[in-house]
């Protein structure tokens, strides 16, 4: 779904749209080819979600999965990741889901840490955040947070709820699109 083998990704969305819901996919197809999974957030996902869409891994799989929740202060745990990425090999995924805070500029500590954390890691690196409305007038409608510091560094994509069908999203980078379908075992490409 989304290819890391090109580099660490930030995705962006407008709330609600399925950013975490895409991560629990990509975590879990990570888990179940035997990799290992560092999920660090700020505020744990779901559990009924969680639940759906990691239900077919066993245990063994399970314990693989580190689940970090670090309130709103990305710096408190940046050490810690970067060590541990170090364990996690070429097959495994950090993802850090709502890195900086949902409202406003990202904070020059947050872009700071998230950016170490990239630059450190040799596995998988998926950040997420709320896109912001683009004031500017001119391009898109929403962008992502971070401005030039964290896109210089990551590729951006952007998942946009689908206009007229409302299980039906969006994936969106420079290269193109990728259409989704939302169902209770999370996205899938259609």
């Amino acid at each position: 779904m989304i290819d890391l083998g090109r580099g660490a990704v930030h995705l962006s969305s407008e709330p609600g749209a399925g950013r975490t819901t895409l991560c629990l996919n990509m975590a879990n197809n990570v888990l179940g080819s035997g990799g290992r999974v560092i999920w660090a957030c700020m505020k744990a996902p779901d559990q009924v979600r969680f639940s759906e869409i990691m239900g077919d891994l066993d245990r063994a799989k399970l314990m693989e999965l580190r689940v970090i929740e670090f309130g709103g202060d990305l710096s408190v745990i940046e050490e810690f990741i970067v060590g541990k990425t170090r364990e996690l090999g070429t097959g495994g995924l950090v993802v850090i889901d709502d890195w900086c805070g949902p409202i406003g500029r990202a904070k020059k500590a947050e872009i700071d840490s998230l950016i170490r954390i990239v630059e450190t890691s040799d596995c998988g690196v998926i950040a997420t955040s709320s896109a912001v409305g683009n004031a500017s007038g001119t391009g898109p409608e929403l962008v992502a947070r971070g401005g030039s510091g964290i896109s210089g560094k990551m590729r951006t994509l952007m998942l946009l709820r689908h206009p007229t069908r409302e299980s039906y999203r969006i994936l969106s980078e420079s290269e193109g699109e990728v259409l989704l379908r939302m169902d209770e075992y999370g996205l899938s490409v259609v």
